[in-house]
């Protein structure tokens, strides 16, 4: 009844509202917003079946879902018309609920047309990723109209479903549509194929690396049932990637296409040729009985040559040639054409207009690039504007970055909160946002991102700290820390299964909570801490600081900007926060975090050594905020920012249901691809589970009502698969034990007596944030963690 009496009041006063001719759209957009705030909080819990799912029921009993989804629908499409940068953000979730209730696809057909299309830009990636749905036939004239006015606002996000949907789409209407829009952006802005293209090939490893996955693929079936005309195209196709660079450079005739070859890629061909000649045959004639093994060793070794290849070539023309060719050709072309020139990516946005004439066009590029040393060696690329300016992002090849995409949309939503709450807005809570950054994925394996100029990696910042003395014990006194903690973990093992040979790392780590005590770990843990001074990045920032005060006003940057950050990342569920999953801005002292392969609590969930701290706090982090540490600044600023979202945590758990249900993405198998922990055996034990989405929204709307996050910790313990076993169930049992903390020492085990036996009891902010802190910093947990962690630090 209340629920039906809130809704009559809210359409009563909007009905009020529109009847009068004067000019109230603020108040006509926020009265539309709660009322599909309000709707769509029911409509989404119904449908995740959660705990008071059967009250829900009698309140949707009658079909009244399909009614209260019709409300969701006009709300949302109202308020955008009326200009609501809220309305915009829940668009999204109306193509979910279009899905789920098709007799609202007619609402949105006979009304999309009244809002302008720019204001669909921040949601282009889900609006593409539904081409293949019922509902894409009524977008496609709003998609048409983009394609039509601002062909690269869509590009990007198009190409990556088109990539996705173009072998799956069978309907002939939705594939028409889809070839047509294809073929519009390609007439539009060609170039646009050929900059991806190019963008691949500054990343020849990745290339080989994925080539050889296939392959193997094709090799691993019987000699008998190999696929012999696949085979023998997927090897030529290796030559044609990885041996030359095919550009179009002749200026005299624009249609020939010239093979040119870069040095990379000639340095490879004369390397490598005969050998794969030698493997395959040259024309593949030895594919049908080549054998798995020799294929996987010779590839091996082909593999260390390009690596060797590869170091120190930092010249743009070493990968590819269109860098420079193409641009040389550009002013030509466009006089003969209506072709658009290629703009810098990333410069739409749904809360303005466009205004086409002063987007930043890409005259050229830098010839030098800067080859970062992490795994897949990503590249930062120099892009020269025609305002003169230089515009730097990281080429990322091989990996899927979408993920990172939409947590720094939800990022924006939640600093949009922040701006809007009064306490995050007071003069002496400045800056209460997190550092964001643009990112745009090009393709499933492809994607660049915006580059962060004086920042650094926290890991960096923290080891050039060291004095030459202390370097001098850790290299050759044998006292490295992470040495020492990986020898704790192993000794540990070994003491408890004297007779075993070997051991997967969910065994090794689950040792320490079967045969360790808590003062055991405190001693072992303490022990390796004490070889690292506990005031490296305090150091790190006295030497960036010009005085006392400018240490002063970094150090405050620096607690404000992390505590917004862990703030944001524990809601979201950002795991595997490593040292090098920090940045920190040496202009101002803020952190930055970035690589989020892992949220939604998935590290816990699905790594073989579960994650079980909320956020990072460790020593060098704590010493940093010292004398007051976590107690002060730190804990004020995350009571506020965690306060403005649960006091809107509707919009926030709406988009999150979006992004984590969105088609084409696969949040779990993303994690386990991006963490160091899971090896190739241990990555098969998953399986794709249906209930994963329903899970992952509980978990956050948990977090949002203010549970004990020990409690959210050891629900997602019970969903581990590789915890599952029953060799491994008393290991689970004292991880949750642990996690719970203790009596007499723990704020969050106090607050669990304080309030049972009710665990989900909503805490006050205080206590909240009291908790996370609490088992952010318990060296019980800490001293039991993965060692890539590098909790002692």
């Amino acid at each position: 009844e209340l629920f039906h009496k809130c809704i009559s009041i809210l359409k009563e006063n909007i009905s009020k509202q529109e009847s009068v001719h004067l000019e109230k759209e603020t108040i006509l957009s926020r009265d539309y917003n709660e009322l599909a705030s309000i709707c769509d909080d029911y409509l989404r819990r119904y449908e995740n079946l959660e705990d008071e799912n059967h009250l829900l029921e009698k309140l949707f009993e009658n079909n009244q879902s399909n009614q209260i989804a019709e409300l969701v629908v006009q709300s949302v499409i109202s308020s955008m018309k009326y200009g609501s940068n809220e309305g915009v953000k829940r668009f999204s979730r109306l193509l979910q609920i279009v899905d789920l209730y098709p007799n609202t696809m007619d609402l949105i057909a006979n009304r999309i047309h009244e809002i302008p299309c720019w204001m669909f830009f921040d949601c282009l990636y889900q609006l593409t990723a539904y081409l293949d749905k019922p509902i894409a036939i009524k977008l496609y004239p709003l998609i048409e109209q983009i394609v039509k006015l601002y062909p690269q606002s869509i590009v990007y996000p198009f190409q990556l479903s088109y990539e996705n949907l173009q072998q799956t789409v069978k309907e002939p209407i939705l594939k028409h549509n889809l070839e047509s829009i294809h073929q519009k952006l390609n007439r539009s802005i060609p170039m646009v194929n050929e900059f991806i293209e190019a963008l691949n090939e500054l990343n020849p490893q990745q290339q080989y690396d994925t080539w050889s996955k296939e392959l193997f693929h094709l090799l691993s079936v019987e000699s008998s049932s190999r696929d012999l005309d696949r085979l023998k195209s997927h090897v030529i196709r290796f030559k044609e990637t990885l041996f030359v660079d095919v550009m179009e450079t002749d200026e005299a005739d624009q249609s020939t296409d010239k093979l040119q070859t870069t040095s990379v890629r000639t340095l490879f061909k004369n390397a490598v040729e005969k050998e794969i000649d030698d493997l395959f045959g040259k024309q593949g004639e030895l594919l049908p009985n080549i054998s798995l093994g020799d294929t996987r060793l010779a590839l091996g070794n082909i593999s260390l040559k390009l690596k060797t290849i590869l170091q120190d070539k930092s010249n743009l023309n070493d990968y590819s040639t269109w860098f420079s060719s193409r641009f040389r050709q550009q002013n030509r072309m466009l006089d003969k054409s209506s072709i658009r020139e290629l703009e810098i990516p990333g410069q739409y946005t749904s809360k303005k207009k466009p205004l086409l004439e002063h987007h930043i066009k890409i005259v050229g590029f830098d010839e030098k690039i800067l080859v970062l040393h992490s795994l897949r060696l990503p590249k930062r690329l120099t892009i020269r504007g025609d305002d003169e300016n230089d515009y730097r992002f990281l080429v990322k090849g091989g990996e899927d970055i979408r993920q990172d995409q939409r947590i720094e949309a939800l990022f924006s939503i939640m600093n949009d909160l922040y701006a809007n709450d009064p306490n995050c807005n007071q003069s002496n809570s400045a800056h209460i946002a997190v550092r964001t950054y643009k990112v745009i994925p090009m393709s499933s394996k492809l994607g660049i991102i915006e580059w962060l100029d004086n920042t650094r990696p926290l890991k960096d910042l923290i080891e050039q700290s060291y004095t030459d003395a202390e370097l001098d014990i850790i290299a050759n006194q044998g006292q490295h820390p992470r040495k020492l903690y990986q020898d704790y973990v192993t000794n540990a093992y070994q003491k408890a299964k004297p007779t075993a040979k070997t051991a997967n790392n969910t065994l090794m780590y689950a040792e320490l909570f079967l045969s360790l005590t808590k003062d055991q770990v405190r001693e072992e843990f303490n022990h390796i801490q004490s070889v690292v001074p506990a005031d490296l990045l305090r150091r790190a920032y006295y030497k960036i600081a010009n005085s006392h005060e400018g240490f002063y006003t970094l150090r405050r940057q620096f607690i404000t900007s992390y505590a917004v950050l862990c703030t944001s990342q524990y809601i979201l569920g950002i795991g595997d926060r490593h040292q090098s999953n920090f940045l920190i801005d040496t202009s101002s002292g803020q952190v930055i975090g970035i690589d989020f392969g892992s949220a939604f609590n998935a590290a816990t969930i699905h790594l073989p050594v579960p994650e079980l701290i909320p956020i990072r706090l460790t020593r060098q982090l704590t010493q940093l905020m010292s004398p007051i540490g976590t107690t002060g600044l730190f804990r004020a600023t995350m009571i506020h920012t965690m306060n403005a979202l649960r006091d809107n945590s509707d919009l926030l758990l709406s988009t999150m249901d979006v992004f984590i249900k969105e088609p084409l993405m696969e949040w779990m198998e993303h994690a386990l691809k991006t963490s160091k922990q899971v090896t190739q055996n241990e990555s098969n034990v998953h399986r794709s589970d249906d209930t994963y989405a329903k899970d992952r929204i509980k978990s956050a709307r948990l977090k949002l009502n203010g549970v004990n996050p020990a409690v959210i910790t050891g629900s997602d313990l019970k969903l581990n698969s590789f915890l599952r076993s029953s060799s491994l169930k008393e290991a689970r049992r004292q991880m949750e034990k642990i996690v719970g903390g203790d009596q007499t020492e723990n704020k969050r085990a106090q607050i669990l007596v304080k309030y049972a036996p009710n665990r989900y009891h909503r805490l006050a902010v205080d206590e909240q944030v009291d908790c996370i802190i609490d088992q952010a910093t318990d060296i019980d947990i800490l001293g039991r963690s993965w060692a890539g962690l590098e909790t002692f630090m």
